[in-house]
């Protein structure tokens, strides 16, 4: 099975010549599933909403998103707070935590967008008991042998270093990796930061697991944070894009750049390989 992760395409705030060229280059790449994890539009106008339907309809393949920070509605508060996510079931799909179960391999998606946050920034995320408690029913139903997948917004590891604008994880983000290593969950997808890595917790002693992980370093998940798509709202790295491809429950992870003419294939510096059943490694071609 091969999936294009995409995330952050901030319709509205985007690069026309650079959209153009990531559907054809998601085209070629002839995925059988891409997985979008949030922010479809800018300020989540019916006009973004409407360009991002269009995009993921010149694709003409199957789709499964979860909403983001940005896709709920950010200049009119009322209808944020009243149904925030009407425009997104509109033009994107009714499902908000969407679930596939496909050739062996189980995809979950959970919505860590909120419509409003105790604090000043609402675009932080979040992660229930209530939510991970659900999440574990709807895996009880399906094949236990699948590798599973969990898609999100908002990520649940910082990346290695330094970062041009540093972000908060989700919250319960330990709670959270610590749920889904008991469950059984392989991979996470997720966007946020603008940024792509992919960075493995299995083998990271507890001493040395950095916030986030304190209460699962022992989870064998591999996280692939995917780089902002098509915006021009960039944060120290291009855009960018993830094709994953599943073969005898070996993920290989290949991240597709753009180097401002064409999407070119970038290697990772080290494979990330965590412990378990699914093996990752990098890949140098699509």
């Amino acid at each position: 099975m091969r999936l294009c992760h995409l995330s952050d395409l901030h319709f509205g705030h985007h690069d026309t010549t650079v959209a153009d060229a990531l559907a054809a280059d998601i085209i070629a790449a002839a995925p059988d599933l891409v997985v979008v994890s949030g922010d479809f539009t800018q300020v989540g106008t019916e006009r973004e909403f409407i360009a991002a339907r269009a995009f993921l309809d010149a694709l003409q393949l199957p789709i499964l998103a979860v909403p983001g920070n940005h896709d709920v509605p950010a200049r009119n508060v009322l209808r944020r707070l009243l149904n925030p996510y009407r425009s997104y079931r509109r033009h994107i799909s009714p499902e908000l935590e969407p679930m596939l179960e496909l050739d062996g391999v189980v995809i979950a998606g959970i919505k860590t967008s909120r419509r409003a946050r105790a604090e000043l920034n609402w675009a932080h995320g979040s992660i229930s008991k209530g939510q991970l408690r659900r999440l574990e029913a709807r895996l009880e139903g399906t094949d236990p042998d699948a590798l599973r997948i969990v898609v999100a917004h908002h990520p649940l590891i910082q990346p290695e270093g330094d970062v041009q604008k540093p972000m908060r994880l989700v919250r319960r983000a330990d709670l959270a990796l610590q749920t889904f290593a008991r469950l059984g969950v392989r991979l996470v997808l997720s966007g946020h930061f603008h940024l792509s890595y992919a960075r493995s917790h299995g083998q990271i002693p507890a001493e040395d697991a950095p916030t986030g992980l304190t209460r699962s370093a022992a989870a064998p998940i591999l996280v692939a944070q995917a780089g902002s798509a098509v915006s021009t709202r960039l944060r120290g790295g291009a855009n960018g894009y993830n094709v994953i491809d599943i073969a005898d429950r070996q993920v290989t992870l290949t991240v597709r750049e753009w180097d401002g003419a064409a999407w070119q294939t970038r290697e990772r510096e080290q494979a990330v390989t965590p412990p378990g059943p699914a093996v990752a490694s990098v890949g140098t071609a699509v």
